[in-house]
């Protein structure tokens, strides 16, 4: 149970560090762009999404969706790693 635990551990690290760099790069490129830049796309982003409004069903599908796949890329991510880091495993394709 440890080990299963330790891989989870480091898998939700591992994303929350990818999170927080694709975040950082994506601050760091509108800051680049500029304020209009940025206000020019909020408002395009606004004008496409609020004032044409998808059917809710449709977004509770689509969140579901998204939630499903990404809670398997975080356990297939955390098997892999339970895998690497298990010392019980068998290395029977290494000779």
């Amino acid at each position: 149970m440890k080990r299963e635990l330790t891989g989870r551990l480091i898998a939700a690290v591992l994303i929350g560090i990818l999170s927080g760099y694709y975040l950082n790069f994506d601050y760091v490129r509108w800051s680049q762009r500029g304020r209009e830049a940025f206000l020019a796309y909020e408002s395009h982003r606004f004008d496409r999404f609020m004032l044409s409004p998808r059917p809710a069903i449709v977004t509770v599908f689509v969140v579901c969706f998204v939630a499903v796949v990404f809670f398997g890329l975080y356990e297939l991510l955390a098997a892999v790693l339970l895998k690497m880091f298990d010392p019980n495993a068998s290395n029977s394709g290494i000779r």
